[in-house]
């Protein structure tokens, strides 16, 4: 059963029901009842009464979004924990972005996709996104506010799901609390077509969601206009609606890159992460094995000659996990790298030309 925010239900095994509030998986929805709490349920245990739409829950007297309140966090807990910060320094434009990423990072066509919707902007925004139905219409599918440079994970969507997702609207509202320009709010029409969907080339590294990643741009603010009481006095302006354009992404590995066809990959955990607090040994140790195997995947892909691993010495866990990934690659040869400049902490790894 195929249900989206605004929709009027029953619970099955127990009295009473309510609307739906937010899709938080596949298989579960939140269901706002009358006294205001927002109850997760299986999708199984539910009827649909009434298909409804975001607006009828918009004005429910319960339902309230103040961005300027102090408990802001405590009263969105459960928003919170889809949020990702976008802690990582990057040199992507600011504007906001639909991200599609893989859950399986080692197959990208295949299983289960997040979707994101990826603020990164100075402003927090409030969002309303729609899908387009068989009919030629839009289908309110989920509204929600997004604080500043931060991603929300609004779904997980298996694959024939992403069918729906065919064409959609997202439209955007910038919100400021301190002085400064104000933006005009932003429509952006996006199409998901089939054959970027289903081809493992279009999945690039995203440092906005720092995993591989379809990646379309909503509204980059250079583009986007501001207003104020000169620009705008005495004539109404329209919203203007942009097309979606497909992110195109720098390869990952010419980020490293120090000469023509040669790069330098630096893998000690402080280069690749802003922030380890939290974080265990293991995970720390899992994200640089997948940054050296990402990065040596790019430079293959595009033709580099050399990438010099930075691996540092340690206990030289790191360094044996590369070389067992290695043996798994039949075009590439490795080398001690430089003693003068590395000591004993790189490797230098060759790659054979494409025959």
């Amino acid at each position: 059963m195929g249900l989206k925010v605004g929709d009027r239900v029953k619970f099955l095994n127990e009295s009473g029901g309510g609307i739906v509030s937010k899709i938080l998986n596949p298989k579960m929805v939140n269901v706002a009842v009358e006294d205001g709490f927002d109850i997760p349920t299986m999708i199984t245990e539910l009827v649909v009464v009434e298909q409804g739409g975001h607006a009828e829950n918009m004005f429910r007297e319960d339902f309230k979004v103040d961005l300027s309140s102090n408990n802001y966090a405590e009263e969105n807990q459960e928003s919170e924990t889809h949020l990702l910060k976008l802690n990582q320094v990057t040199d992507e434009a600011e504007g906001v972005y639909l991200a599609l990423v893989p859950q399986d990072q080692k197959w990208m066509i295949t299983g289960v996709l997040d979707v994101y919707i990826v603020n990164h902007t100075p402003f927090d925004i409030l969002y309303n996104l729609m899908l387009k139905d068989s009919k030629g219409g839009y289908i309110g599918y989920d509204y929600n506010s997004i604080e500043s440079e931060s991603a929300l994970l609004i779904n997980s969507l298996e694959r024939e799901e992403m069918e729906a997702w065919k064409e959609g609207v997202v439209q955007i509202l910038y919100h400021n609390m301190k002085s400064g320009s104000a933006m005009m709010p932003a429509n952006a029409v996006f199409r998901i077509k089939s054959n970027k969907l289903n081809n493992e080339n279009s999945y690039h590294y995203s440092a906005l969601v720092k995993q591989k990643a379809l990646v379309f741009s909503l509204n980059e603010m250079l583009n986007q206009e501001k207003f104020g009481t000169e620009q705008f006095k005495g004539e109404d302006k329209e919203p203007k609606i942009v097309k979606a354009a497909e992110k195109k992404e720098i390869p990952l590995i010419d980020r490293h890159q120090i000469l023509p066809r040669i790069a330098e990959v630096d893998l000690h955990i402080a280069e690749l992460i802003d922030n380890i607090s939290g974080m265990e040994s293991r995970d720390m140790f899992a994200l640089q094995k997948r940054y050296f195997q990402d990065c040596l995947d790019s430079a293959i892909l595009h033709n580099y000659k050399k990438v010099t691993f930075i691996h540092g010495v340690g206990n030289g866990i790191l360094k044996n996990a590369i070389i067992t990934i290695l043996k798994d690659y039949e075009s590439v040869e490795t080398h001690t790298a430089s003693i003068s400049k590395f000591g004993l902490g790189a490797i230098d790894v060759i790659i054979k030309p494409w025959e």
